[in-house]
């Protein structure tokens, strides 16, 4: 009877959990001039540590935010309550700025070996500006040229180190040109052989979709991760953001 009522709390516990992380998520997506938006989230566990987001400004520009928290589970999803909070927090600046501003509140709250690596972009007009903090490539579809750009910036996670800085790439962002976010849940998602999806195919996935819109491009990915794990939950969260100018 004991071990009933404790595992009907810790289940509540475990829901109530759940129910904040996906209070923490954007509720409805943003609706900007010249882009559209799809993001999607799937958790391996009760309460997972990938998080997304999106801050609209009144100059008609977009911060696009994809974090991955080390592991997952409650402690992780407290490391996604607290980046969501410095974040809103924080003044809107360039992205490489804000990730050492957010690594500093990170670091101070000290978390233990708990690491966040995140993304942060900025879109405004026909450029895109993006600064990493030890996320996994992003895909840049070139509408002009037809081909994919794998931005890869190395840099540590955020609550590493004081005073660890974070490079900007700065790139043209034109009309029909795509931007995936994915966490590195989707490449690295085993098949019932255990081998890895690869970048590779999540590259190809979005070249086949570059005609469609945002929403069937993430649905491609979606699809592309569900396939491979073939009924298998996913060992770790995936997370995918996709941005298309339109």
């Amino acid at each position: 009877q004991f071990k009933k009522l404790e595992d009907k709390r810790k289940n509540g516990e475990l829901a109530e959990a759940k129910a904040l992380q996906e209070r923490l998520l954007p509720k409805t997506l943003p609706v900007i001039k010249n882009l559209d938006i799809a993001g999607y989230l799937r958790t391996s566990t009760e309460v997972g540590g990938d998080y997304y987001d999106f801050f609209e400004q009144p100059d008609g520009s977009l911060y696009a935010i994809c974090g991955d928290a080390t592991g997952h589970g409650t402690p992780s999803g407290m490391l996604v309550s607290i980046t969501k909070a410095g974040l809103i927090g924080l003044p809107l600046d360039e992205p490489n700025k804000m990730l050492f501003d957010l690594n500093r509140l990170v670091k101070k709250v000290d978390l233990g070996i708990l690491r966040m690596s995140l993304n942060i972009v900025h879109f405004k007009k026909n450029k895109l500006k993006l600064s990493s903090a030890a996320m996994p490539p992003c895909y840049l579809y070139v509408a002009k040229t037809n081909k994919i750009e794998e931005i890869q910036i190395s840099g540590l996670p955020l609550g590493g180190l004081y005073g660890a800085t974070f490079d900007m790439e700065e790139r043209s962002f034109s009309k029909g040109d795509i931007f995936v976010i994915a966490s590195d849940g989707l490449p690295e998602a085993p098949n019932l052989k255990g081998e890895q999806l690869g970048y590779q195919a999540v590259e190809d996935c979005i070249l086949a979709n570059a005609e469609k819109t945002a929403e069937e491009i993430k649905d491609g990915l979606v699809a592309l991760g569900s396939e491979w794990l073939a009924g298998q939950t996913t060992p770790d969260d995936i997370t995918i953001v996709v941005i298309k100018h339109v």
